[in-house]
């Protein structure tokens, strides 16, 4: 039997990559949630960088971008358990990076499978953070995929908030142009 939580959640189509962006920025978590993909599309620095490195990384998993449903795992290793991996670029957004792996890691133990870690890693620093699963993680998770949900069903995009971070973004041009 699905939850209702879970048939919303698939029903909105909530990605890691939204999970994350909620972190970061809220209007880019909207605009993403309407098709708006920019970092698919431009030229910037920092994206190419990041697709190089998570390209270039690991080839020798031989799992590599497990597709589940609204979720698109980097990679896994099995042990006691599954443990799931995920590549970024910078620990700029570290906070952002570890509730994207909580996702995953809440998504898998929802479709009954054994996980309760995982691994970010930042190749460019020669840097890894394990994530360990908490009890008190699946009140908050639930507590954000609800307000993610608020934003993306929203008719109009948050308000910019100029931050530092804007000027190295994906969608700079099209939220100050």
């Amino acid at each position: 039997m699905i939850c209702e939580e879970e048939l919303t959640s698939k029903q909105l189509r909530i990605t890691g990559t939204m999970v994350s962006y909620y972190f970061v920025c809220r209007r880019k978590l909207w605009l993403f949630s309407k098709g708006l993909n920019l970092e698919n599309v431009s030229g910037n620095v920092d994206v190419i960088k990041g697709r190089v490195l998570h390209e270039e990384r690991f080839q020798r998993e031989t799992k590599r971008e497990i597709a589940l449903n609204t979720v698109k795992i980097d990679f896994l290793r099995f042990g006691d358990g599954v443990f799931v991996h995920e590549i970024k670029k910078s620990k700029k957004f570290e906070e952002a990076h570890i509730w994207q792996l909580k996702y995953y890691i809440w998504h898998l133990r929802r479709k009954g499978v054994n996980c309760s870690s995982g691994v970010i890693h930042y190749p460019a620093s020669m840097r890894k953070v394990d994530v360990e699963w908490e009890n008190a993680d699946d009140l908050k998770l639930e507590q954000v995929l609800k307000e993610i949900k608020e934003v993306i069903t929203e008719n109009t995009p948050p308000q910019v908030h100029e931050r530092r971070m804007c000027s190295r973004c994906a969608y700079f041009d099209f939220c100050y142009a």
